[in-house]
């Protein structure tokens, strides 16, 4: 499989009013995140059973950084999001214990669907109601981010860009170029040594191999890929989520095994990336997390959500009795499967109508480790908004930047306008307008352009 590798460092050093560089200082840790009771998992609104054993043990894992100016930390846990009761009280009591200004903390969620829930699922998505759940995890990601910080060394780091071609596609467009490439990765050493600290990596790709049927929770292809980079280097490999809103992988083959095989690709591609960097002097940390309040998506009243069933099963009727082209008669099968969604998305906002409102309050995050720019997102970002943001960010500051979905909270899908007029189920099942990945990008941007150093 082809690959390339664009290798970017940054010269730039952070400097004190003593004019002494600031030294790197990182930490990493994992922790296991698999109930010792049982709880439903996340992933699937048809599958409301608990979780029956363990395929592969789900974790968080941690990475903290430290200067003489802040510190910053990213935790990712293998589950399908994070609300904002996990994210505050994670914070709240990672502070306290550490120091971590709260808001320099991000929590995010590989994406798995074969984890614990992380919040309520369903089509409505909403604040979990699990109370010992929440407080299970709540102490998992705290001692995950107490023993990273305790941790701490004096450190050096360095990015590359990998690049897999051939093992994602476009599930909203049907097409196999609209999609992103590539993986981003973060190297940490222990200064002075090749001892791995921590690599942090970034894919863009659905983990859903595993369907609605599987009662066994797994970290999915995300995690097999930290398992396969932690064998072969070292220190705690930790994944990040892009914007693969309307991105999956190709699979073949029976579900498990291909959690293995696709999970081996990506960490043979991480593996490949991190042990080509070159580790680079820069210690800048920065970080800027803000509420942002968006659009609510324009629902149909329910009965107008019902009338939009029968208008869909009328259409694919028309179009198979006139000889249809199997390509339209398709298309018109998914939208009858995305006007029965939006009909359950109808009612659920009808009764409770917080549920709009929760998801159009939220956040956005942006971080600078080193030579890095990540940004964090609370959803399913389409990756129309990714790709535009790294390029973005690359000419405004010559930096590479990845995107960081399911980040601080969990909002749904995150459509561009020109999804909102072709439908299917990422339209259906959003809660917020087609306005609102603009509004998040643009927001971003600008902290970037404020916080950001270009290199010089």
């Amino acid at each position: 499989m082809a690959r390339i590798v664009h290798t970017l460092l940054a010269v730039s050093i952070l400097m004190f009013a003593n004019g002494a560089r600031a030294d790197l200082e990182a930490g990493a840790a994992k922790q296991s995140i698999v109930p010792p009771f049982p709880t439903v998992m996340g992933g699937y609104f048809d599958r409301t059973a608990t979780f029956e054993g363990v395929d592969r043990p789900v974790y968080a894992r941690a990475l903290v950084c430290r200067n003489g100016e802040t510190a910053v930390a990213v935790l990712v846990a293998d589950l399908i999001g994070v609300s904002k009761t996990l994210v505050e009280g994670t914070r709240q009591r990672a502070s306290a214990a550490t120091g971590l200004a709260p808001e320099n903390i991000l929590i995010a969620a590989t994406h798995t669907h074969a984890g614990p829930a992380g919040f309520t699922g369903g089509v409505t998505a909403r604040e979990s109601d699990n109370t010992q759940l929440d407080e299970f995890l709540i102490g998992a990601f705290t001692a995950c981010l107490e023993a990273a910080w305790a941790d701490l060394k004096p450190a050096e780091l360095g990015f590359a860009y990998g690049r897999l071609d051939g093992i994602t596609t476009n599930r909203q467009q049907n097409n196999d170029t609209a999609i992103d490439p590539d993986v981003g990765v973060l190297k940490i050493q222990e200064k002075g040594t090749r001892n791995t600290i921590a690599t942090l990596a970034n894919f863009t790709g659905h983990p859903v191999i595993l369907d609605s049927t599987n009662l066994l929770l797994s970290c999915e292809y995300p995690g097999v890929a930290c398992d396969t980079v932690e064998g072969a280097i070292g220190g705690v490999a930790i994944f990040t989520q892009g914007a693969c809103g309307d991105i999956t992988m190709k699979r073949s083959g029976p579900k498990f095994d291909e959690v293995t095989r696709l999970g081996r690709v990506v960490g043979g591609e991480i593996i490949a990336t991190a042990e080509q960097i070159a580790m680079g002097a820069e210690s800048t940390l920065r970080s800027r997390w803000s509420p942002i309040v968006l659009e609510e998506r324009v629902l149909p009243a329910p009965d107008a959500a019902e009338a939009g069933i029968a208008a869909a099963e009328a259409a694919h009727q028309a179009a198979v009795d006139a000889g249809k082209p199997e390509m339209i008669v398709r298309d018109l099968r998914r939208e009858i499967s995305a006007a029965n969604t939006t009909a359950m998305v109808a009612r659920a906002a009808a009764e409770r109508p917080e549920l709009l409102s929760s998801a159009a309050n939220t956040s956005w995050h942006v971080l600078q480790i080193g030579p890095m720019v990540a940004v964090g997102m609370p959803g399913e970002l389409f990756v129309e908004y990714g790709l535009e943001m790294k390029r973005r960010v690359a000419q405004d500051t010559g930096r590479p930047m990845i995107l960081v979905g399911y980040a601080n909270d969990y909002i749904g899908y995150i459509i561009t306008p020109r999804a909102g007029g072709t439908g299917g189920y990422e339209r259906a099942v959003s809660r917020v307008a087609p306005t609102a990945g603009r509004m998040l990008t643009e927001a971003a941007m600008a902290a970037i352009r404020e916080i950001v150093a270009p290199v010089e």
